[in-house]
């Protein structure tokens, strides 16, 4: 498994999403070829000795850009102050849906967290004032219990 303590990523939440440094610091980053994985286990554990493919809870995905995932965001989304997108619980239920929502972005583009006022819902996306729902399918309510 490679790994390196990266504080590249560590430093992308909390300049992205204002997470305080000393909450990010709870995390080792590093790499896979499946993303960047955050553990929060690694001081007491060598991670380049453990015969693992992954260890911890993916926190971003690698492309174009850097793409927070909505589990990580799960974790530490509650401590952010910045890029956060307030919902209803109307609305909330829409973007748990994969339903876009106009005019909640104001002014904020790209990657934001979607928050109501108390819960993270996960990972969303700004574009032209509209919030576009990366939150994943299987995070999404069955039918049959609403």
């Amino acid at each position: 498994m490679p790994y390196s303590k990266n504080n590249v990523y560590r430093d992308y939440f909390v300049r992205r999403f204002g997470i305080p440094v000393d909450i990010m610091d709870n995390y080792e980053f590093y790499e896979s070829t499946s993303g960047v994985w955050a553990f929060s286990g690694a001081k007491d554990i060598d991670l380049s000795k453990l015969d693992a493919e992954v260890v911890g809870i993916r926190a971003l995905r690698v492309s174009k850009a850097l793409k927070p995932t909505t589990a990580f965001l799960r974790v530490v989304g509650h401590y952010a102050t910045k890029n956060v997108v307030q919902l209803n619980s109307e609305q909330a239920l829409e973007a748990l849906n994969g339903i876009d929502i106009e005019g909640v972005c104001g002014s904020l583009h790209g990657y934001v967290i979607i928050r109501t006022e108390h819960d993270v819902l996960g990972c969303g996306v700004c574009r032209e004032g509209t919030l576009i729902s990366q939150i994943p399918k299987k995070y999404r309510p069955d039918k049959t219990w609403l």
